[in-house]
């Protein structure tokens, strides 16, 4: 299961998605970061628990995504970013 990183908080500024590191997050990550309209719906999804299938499946269903775009390859490399800069927790973590 992937887990969004505690004290994680996505908020609209000015049109903007934008996710804010709260509290002792901000040592784990940057303090914030945009997400675009993709980013936004992975980042929901994500929020809510579904896996990669789910939020592939997502993806198709808000997008007119041609036929042969690997979702499921984009999907896992945005995740990989997001892990990366320490939005999401690591196996490590998850004992916290």
């Amino acid at each position: 299961m992937i887990r969004v990183r505690p004290g994680i908080i996505m908020t609209h500024i000015c049109g903007r998605c934008i996710l804010v590191a709260a509290y002792e997050e901000r040592s784990h990550c940057p303090y914030t970061t945009i997400l675009n309209d993709t980013g936004e719906i992975i980042w929901r999804c994500l929020s809510e628990g579904k896996e990669k299938n789910e939020i592939v499946m997502k993806l198709k269903e808000e997008f007119d995504i041609p036929s042969d775009t690997d979702v499921d390859a984009l999907v896992r490399e945005y995740i990989k970013q997001l892990r990366d800069k320490g939005y999401l927790l690591n196996e490590e973590d998850e004992t916290l």
